[in-house]
């Protein structure tokens, strides 16, 4: 395998896993949408999320 054969693999394997962990953050992210409209409170879905108050006001979640 080449060098370039090697890049292009690990770039590929990062890419990769980059856009799981957004995938898995968006499902939280939905999750706690979801949550909140039920009336759930805030504690407790940043528990069940393992999501901080800071993540969901940076995604719109909740209001700055």
């Amino acid at each position: 395998m080449t060098t370039a054969e090697r890049l292009i693999r690990r770039g590929i394997w990062t890419g990769m896993r980059k856009g799981m962990q957004k995938g898995k953050l968006e499902g939280k992210l939905d999750d706690a949408r979801r949550m909140l409209m039920k009336g759930i409170d805030l504690a407790m879905v940043l528990e069940i999320t393992e999501l901080t108050e800071e993540i969901l006001r940076d995604n719109g979640v909740l209001e700055s």
